[in-house]
This record gives C-alpha cells, sequence and structure tokens, in this order.
C-alpha cells in the first residue's frame, strides 16, 4: 500500500496544486505556518495559520492522494495553498512518525520555565548555536533581529532591502483579494511584522524604522485596494504605524527638511488618516526649519485651490491641501493663522470651532465665544450638527457666570429639534427643571395640536415629529398613560408603539395586542424569514395576553387571518406548524 510520502511527493504535489498554488504553499511552509498533529500511517491532519487558521487532512483512499482543507479555495475540491504546505512535511524531513500507529505517538509535555533555563545554562556553545540557527529557520523574526544584531556589532544598519521584503509579503494578499473572513488573518500577520518593527525600534534602529514604517505604510495605503475593510483594520493598521513612525523620528532625529518632504508626500496622497495633518503632529521633530520647508511646498498649492470657486472646491486636492494647512496653523500655536485658513472654507459647524478652540487656548475667550455664537447663528436651522459647538459655547458662557444664557441654547435646539435627547440635555442644564419640563411639554402640545390633521386616523398614519417627540418625552418621564393618550391622539412611530404597548402589557393586555397585531402584519410584510421569526414571536406573546384578558378568540382569530392572508408563505407556515398551532 502506498504511503502518505509516496503519495504527496513534491511532483505529485506541483500538479496537484498548480504553479500559483504550489508556490504560495512553499512561502507558508518556509515560515513555520504548519502544526502538524498526530495520525496515522495513512491519514494526517494539520493545523496551517494562513490569514486565519485552517484545518488541513491528507489520507489515502484506495491507494489514491485524497485532502480537504477548511478553506474558501478548497471548497470545489482544489488543492489549496494550505494543503501544498502540509504535503511539504514530507518533502523537507521524513515522517517516520507518521508511519506508525497513532497510540505509538505521544505530545511532549511542557518543561517548567526554570528547568529550561538550567538546562541551556549547561548546554555548549555550540549546541546553543545549533539550536538557534534551527529555530530562526522557520522564525523570521527572530532571524531578523539576530541579523539586525549582528550588523549592528560590526557598525552596520539593518539590511532595507530584506525588511522591505518581509513587509510586502505581509501586506500581499493571498490571492487577489482579501475577502471579509480572512480579514482577521491577514491583520494579524501585518501586526506581528509591525511588532517586528517596534523590536527593530527597541534595538536602537530608529532611523531605518522611519524608513520602513514609511513604506509599510505605502502597503497599506495600497491594501485599501484588495482587502474587505469592514471592521476597520487598516485603521488600526495605519494608527500603530503612525505612531511608530513618530516614535522612530524622535528617538532618531532625521534630518527636517527631509523629513517634511516626506511628510508632505504622504499627507497629500494618502487614502488613510495616518498622516493626516501631520505638521501639528511632528512640530517638534520639524522645528522651524522642517515647518518652513513644509509650508513652502503646501502654502503655493493651497492658494491655488483656495482661490478656485468652481466646482473643484470639493476635489480631494483641495481637502488634503486645506488639512494640511490647519496642521501648519496648529503647529504655529497662532490662533490667527487658523482663522486665516479656516475662514476660508467655512462648511461645518466643526469649522468654526475649530477657530473657537484656537482662539480659547490662546487666552482669547471673547473672540472664542464671538466665533462660536457665529456657528451657531450660521446653522440655526440645522441644530442637530451643532451639538458640540454648542456644548463649547455653553461652557464659555457658564465660565463667565452667564447661565441662563446657556440654558438658552439648549431651549434653541429643543425647540428646533424636539426629542427625548435634546429634551433631557435642556433638563440637565436648567436650575429650575419643573419650571423646563412644563415649558417643553405645553409647547409641544401646541405644536402638535397645530400640526396633526383633524381627520387623521391617529394609528395609522406616520407621526409628525413632535407627536413622537411629546409621546418619548411623556413616556421618559414616567407619565405611561399620558404618552398614551398622546398616542393615541397624534400617534408616534412604531417604536415608540411597541415601547409604550409592552409597558402597559399588565395593567391593559387589549390595548398592547391591538398595537402587536399591527406589528405581526408589518414584520410578514418584510418577507424575510428572521422577520417571519418575529412576528411568530410577537404571536405567541398575544397569545398569552388574550388568556390573561379571558378573550382567547383574539389569538385563535388573529391565527386564522395570517393563515388565510400568508398562506402562500411556506417558511412562515413551517415556523407556525412547530408552535403546534
Amino acid at each position: 500500500m502506498s504511503s502518505l510520502g509516496e503519495l504527496f511527493r513534491s511532483s505529485v504535489v506541483r500538479g496537484l496544486a498548480g504553479p500559483r498554488a504550489f508556490a504560495r504553499g512553499v512561502g507558508y511552509f518556509e515560515d513555520g505556518r504548519v502544526e502538524p498533529e498526530a495520525g496515522g500511517g495513512l491519514r494526517i491532519r494539520a493545523t496551517v495559520r494562513g490569514s486565519v487558521p485552517y484545518n488541513v487532512e491528507l489520507w489515502v483512499d484506495d491507494g489514491e492522494p485524497a485532502w480537504a482543507c477548511a478553506c474558501p479555495a478548497a471548497e470545489d475540491g482544489s488543492f489549496c495553498k494550505h494543503c501544498v504546505a502540509v504535503a511539504l512535511l514530507f518533502d523537507r524531513d521524513p515522517p517516520v512518525e507518521y508511519e506508525v500507529e497513532r497510540r505509538h505517538l505521544r505530545a511532549v509535555p511542557r518543561q517548567p520555565e526554570s528547568d529550561l533555563a538550567g538546562y541551556l545554562a549547561d548546554l555548549s556553545h555550540q549546541r546553543l548555536v545549533e539550536l538557534v540557527l534551527d529555530q530562526i529557520e522557520s522564525d523570521w523574526r527572530l532571524r531578523e533581529r539576530l541579523a539586525a544584531e549582528a550588523r549592528a556589532s560590526r557598525g552596520e544598519g539593518p539590511e532595507l532591502a530584506s525588511w522591505r521584503k518581509r513587509i510586502d509579503v505581509a501586506f500581499a494578499p493571498n490571492d487577489d483579494f482579501v475577502d471579509y473572513r480572512e480579514a482577521a488573518g491577514w491583520a494579524r500577520d501585518v501586526d506581528q511584522v509591525i511588532d517586528a518593527l517596534e523590536e527593530l525600534c527597541d534595538a536602537g534602529h530608529p532611523d531605518a524604522v522611519a524608513v520602513l514604517a514609511e513604506h509599510a505604510h505605502r502597503q497599506a495605503d495600497e491594501a485599501t485596494q484588495y482587502v474587505d475593510d469592514s471592521d476597520g483594520w487598516l485603521t488600526g493598521i495605519s494608527e500603530r504605524l503612525s505612531d511608530l513612525h513618530l516614535r522612530a523620528c524622535t528617538e532618531g532625529p532625521p534630518d527636517p527638511v527631509a523629513l517634511a518632504r516626506r511628510l508632505v508626500d504622504l499627507e497629500l496622497t494618502s487614502e488613510l488618516d495616518g498622516f493626516h495633518r501631520a505638521a501639528a503632529t511632528y512640530a517638534d521633530v520639524l522645528a522651524d526649519a522642517g515647518l518652513d520647508e513644509y509650508l513652502r511646498i503646501v502654502g503655493p498649492r493651497w492658494e491655488k485651490v483656495a482661490a478656485t470657486d468652481d466646482a473643484g472646491d470639493w476635489s480631494t486636492e483641495r481637502f488634503r491641501l486645506l488639512e494640511a494647512m490647519i496642521g501648519l496653523a496648529l503647529a504655529s500655536g497662532d490662533p490667527d493663522e487658523m482663522i486665516a485658513v479656516r475662514s476660508r472654507d467655512l462648511r461645518t459647524p466643526d469649522d468654526y470651532l475649530e477657530i473657537a478652540r484656537a482662539l480659547e487656548a490662546g487666552g482669547r475667550g471673547d473672540e472664542a465665544l464671538d466665533w462660536a455664537r457665529r456657528g451657531l447663528d450660521a446653522y440655526a436651522d440645522r441644530s442637530w450638527q451643532t451639538p458640540p459647538l454648542r456644548e463649547f459655547t455653553a461652557e464659555l458662557l457658564r465660565r463667565r457666570g452667564d447661565r441662563p444664557e446657556a440654558v438658552e441654547l439648549f431651549w434653541d435646539a429643543f425647540e428646533q429639534s424636539p426629542s427625548v435627547g435634546t429634551y433631557r440635555r435642556l433638563i440637565d442644564e436648567a436650575d429650575d427643571a419643573p419650571a423646563w419640563r412644563r415649558r417643553s411639554i405645553d409647547m409641544l402640545r401646541t405644536r402638535v395640536a397645530e400640526t396633526t390633521p383633524h381627520n387623521r386616523t391617529a394609528r395609522s398614519w406616520p407621526a409628525p415629529t413632535p407627536a413622537t417627540a411629546l409621546v418619548e418625552i411623556l413616556a421618559h418621564e414616567g407619565d405611561i398613560d399620558a404618552a398614551w393618550e398622546a398616542a393615541t391622539d397624534h400617534g408616534c412611530n412604531d417604536r415608540m408603539w411597541l415601547t409604550l404597548a409592552r409597558a402597559r402589557e399588565s395593567s391593559h393586555p387589549t390595548d398592547a395586542i391591538d398595537v402587536y397585531e399591527r406589528e405581526v402584519f408589518a414584520q410578514i410584510d418584510r418577507k424575510r424569514n428572521d422577520a417571519y421569526r418575529s412576528a411568530v414571536e410577537l404571536m405567541a406573546r398575544i397569545r398569552r395576553l388574550a388568556d390573561t384578558a379571558s378573550e382567547p378568540e383574539r389569538f385563535q382569530a388573529l391565527l386564522s387571518r395570517v393563515r388565510t392572508e400568508h398562506k402562500a408563505k411556506r417558511n412562515l407556515k413551517a415556523l407556525l406548524d412547530q408552535k403546534h398551532w
């Protein structure tokens, strides 16, 4: 009978996998990513740590090679790179242990560190060298660390070409695209490279690390094109690299003019935000010479786009140049520099806030308050966009002893956009909370009366915002009966109806049933299995409430209607059948 070694020799594996998967499998094997488990003579199991850990099995089936891997590429039966990596165990180190029965295999117990330390202390120098050389064959981080130390002992720096290659390998996708399932593992591999760069910095090579961190950030920027970053892995990678780069530049200050040129290029061309407003972040490292160079490059380009009033105002180039100039203004510490830049591009409340903060930091509180008020006035009809600016303004007013005006700020916001959130913030700020509660509720009742159509059916029309706000606030204050009355008279959104129904289940079960029945049909109309499940769960709730109210016929009528009107929905019918209804 053929053995695993015979059937999975490298020449056969190359043909099974094809050149691309074979080359990548070799890389996995050489990186030490294969962790074999115990196996019998005709089967081996192993874990291959790729983008995520994948379980691989190779075995003999009627004298023929057979395989399985949990990765997406092997779903159609392909011999993937992970299978290649496991098969190479037989090529590099004849697997005698896999040709014996499993019962003869035993795991090696982990030795206490104290025992290992004593053992290593007694080893000869030559044996220690052999162990280290053997380990670095599969541990690239240890290999590069020792190589860097060896070069340093000769007065040389790290081998940058080797490090760039390692960075490139970590960022390169295993296939043409890193999908959502593999993104976490891909990011873990990249993080290992960043860990190694941090160790290199620890070893006293900040100048090299600065260059390599820039190279890695470029690779991260390119990765935005081929990595599904739904979970934000690239943001974390960018932050780590920029933090490491700043540390390296601080510990081993480069030429400030040369650094300024590199930072300008990174800030103006990167998709990721690691070098956003770099002039401010690197102000101490750049010093006057570097900041002057930064302005020399960025300033003329900004003046050119800032003078343009056409559609190009919203271009990516304009945004990046504006942010670079703001970074320079922050680095200068001069509020007038911030005003000069920001006042040419006031598009949001946050733009006014940034000017106001710069003025406050510069000890110019009156001007800061003036700019904050200007921002609130400019966006008076968009109170939902101004909470940070309003909070800042209120804090300035409180410091000046003008608490009433601070309260009025939050009253204005509540009037403009009534909600339970703006109401709560007003009450928190007010000294006389009961009076402001009455004023708020009275204002909403008046507004609701003015906006609610007289001929509407309260529970069938979408509720206007003031009505929903009134109901939410009454419920927030614990007056559920008043909230229910307001909802009945004026309506409210579906979410609030469900909230009220739950609050009134015990005291008014039939009222709750009315709400839940509408929601049952709303869920069914979504025509999704998860919505069907929600509908059936609500029906079970209705059944309990109907029994409590001594009206079981309410549930039976509902069930009959659902089965009659939606008899074509097989998945819904199956869920009802599971309940034995």
